[in-house]
C-alpha cells in the first residue's frame, strides 16, 4: 500500500465531461488508460481507479468485466462516473463491482468528497500493516483531531487529557518503531488538517527525543504539535480549502489562525507552553512573523522548534497547488532562512528530517 501513489482513470473514446481530471491532479499523480490498456499493474499501483465509460456498449462491458475480475484488484476502490445516473447504469456499475458511483458532471466539492472518502478508506485499511501501537496511534489520532477541530468550530470544550492520551500513543509508537513508517502511512490521507497536525506532532516528538527532553516536556511538544493549528477550525472553508494560492486579503484572514489557536487553548485552560506553540509557531526571529510580531529572544525555544517542524511539514507535503519538496531541498531552504529561523536548531533538526534514527533515539536508550 505504501508504494501506491497514483489514481488510474479508465476512459473509452466517447465524448464525456473530463473536467474532473484536473481535480484529481490537484491531489494525486494520474495515469490515463483505455479499457483495452487497463491492466493488473494499474490495480497494484493505484490508490483509486476511476472509470468513465459507456456502460451500454457491449464492446466496453465485456473486457471491463474481465479486468474487474482480476485477482490483483484486491482492495483497491473503484469509482464509476455515470453519465445518466439511471437504473441501467447503476445496475451495470454494481454488477462490475463498483465500490461507489456518482452522477457526473457534479459539483467539484461533491467529487472531491467522494474521492477523498474512498482514498481515505484504503489508506486507513493499510494501517493494519503497521505495528499495533502505530496503528492505534494513527486511528486514535484521527478521531481526536476530527473531534477537537469540530468542537472548536462549535465553541465547545476541548479536553486536554484526551489529546494527551493520543499523543502518548504517538510518543510510544515513535520510540518503539521509529518515525518513518507511520509518517509515510499518513501522507496519502485526504484530510489535510489531520495529516498536517500529525506530521507536525511527529516531527516535534522526534525533535524532542533528539534533544533529550524529559518525558513531560516531550508530551507537551507532541500535544502542542497536534493542536498547533486548532485555530483553523474558525477559518472560512473557502479560504482553508482553496485549491490555489491565497490572494493578499485571504492571506490576512488565514494568518488569524495562529492568534485563534492560542485563544482557543487559553479559553479551555490549557498549559501555557502548549498555548505558546499554538499562538507563536509562525513567529520569526527578525520580527517578520505573526500574530504578535515577536523578535529575537521574545520567541521562545518552543516556538522556534514548532516553527521549524511546521515549515518543514509544509514544504515536504504535497498540496493541490504545489508538489512535495524532497526533504534535502526543504532543509536547504530552511538553512537559507537565516535571521528568521534558529539556524543551529535547523541544523539539529536535519537528523529528524532525514530520518537518522541512530541520532534521534540516542537519548532514548
Amino acid at each position: 500500500m505504501f508504494g501506491k501513489q497514483q489514481v488510474t482513470i479508465v476512459r473509452d473514446n466517447n465524448i464525456h465531461d473530463t473536467s474532473f481530471v484536473k481535480l484529481v491532479k490537484r491531489f494525486h499523480d494520474v495515469k490515463m488508460v483505455t479499457v483495452k490498456s487497463f491492466c493488473a499493474e494499474d490495480f497494484r499501483r493505484s490508490l483509486l481507479i476511476i472509470i468513465q465509460v459507456n456502460l451500454t456498449d457491449p464492446e466496453v462491458l465485456h473486457p471491463l468485466k474481465d479486468k474487474m475480475s482480476m485477482p490483483e484488484r484486491e482492495h483497491t476502490p473503484v469509482l464509476f462516473l455515470l453519465d445518466e445516473f439511471n437504473r441501467r447504469e447503476i445496475v451495470q456499475a454494481n454488477i462490475l463491482g463498483a465500490t461507489d458511483y456518482i452522477g457526473y458532471p457534479c459539483p467539484d466539492s461533491n467529487f472531491i468528497e467522494i474521492m477523498g472518502d474512498l482514498v481515505n478508506h484504503l489508506v486507513e485499511k493499510s494501517w493494519e500493516k503497521l505495528s499495533k501501537i502505530q496503528e492505534s496511534a494513527l486511528k486514535v489520532g484521527l478521531k481526536v483531531v476530527e473531534n477537537t477541530f469540530s468542537n472548536a468550530a462549535k465553541g465547545l470544550e476541548i479536553i486536554q487529557d484526551e489529546v494527551k492520551e493520543s499523543c502518548d500513543l504517538i510518543i510510544k509508537a515513535t520510540a518503539q518503531d521509529g518515525l518513518t513508517d507511520w509518517m509515510n502511512a499518513i501522507r496519502q490521507h485526504h484530510n489535510y488538517t489531520y495529516r498536517h497536525s500529525m506530521m507536525v506532532c511527529g516531527y516535534l516528538t522526534a525533535f524532542g527525543m533528539l534533544l533529550g527532553v524529559k518525558k513531560t516536556d516531550l508530551q507537551m511538544l507532541a500535544v502542542g504539535g497536534m493542536m498547533h493549528d486548532i485555530g483553523k477550525s474558525l477559518t472560512p472553508l473557502e479560504i482553508l480549502d482553496k485549491p490555489a494560492r491565497l490572494d493578499p486579503a485571504e492571506w490576512e484572514i488565514m494568518k488569524d489562525h495562529a492568534k485563534n489557536s492560542g485563544e482557543i487553548l487559553a479559553k479551555n485552560g490549557w498549559d501555557e507552553d502548549m498555548i505558546d506553540i499554538a499562538a507563536h509557531h509562525h513567529e520569526r526571529l527578525d520580527g517578520s512573523g505573526y500574530s504578535d510580531g515577536l523578535k529575537g529572544s521574545e520567541v521562545s525555544d518552543l516556538a522556534r522548534m514548532a516553527a521549524i517542524a511546521d515549515m518543514f511539514s509544509g514544504l515536504v507535503d504535497k498540496r493541490s497547488y504545489k508538489p512535495a519538496m524532497p526533504a534535502e531541498k526543504a532543509i536547504q531552504v530552511m538553512l537559507e532562512a537565516e535571521g528568521q529561523l534558529d539556524i543551529p536548531l535547523v541544523k539539529a533538526f536535519q537528523a529528524v528530517a532525514l530520518s537518522d534514527e541512530s541520532k534521534i533515539f540516542a537519548h532514548q536508550k
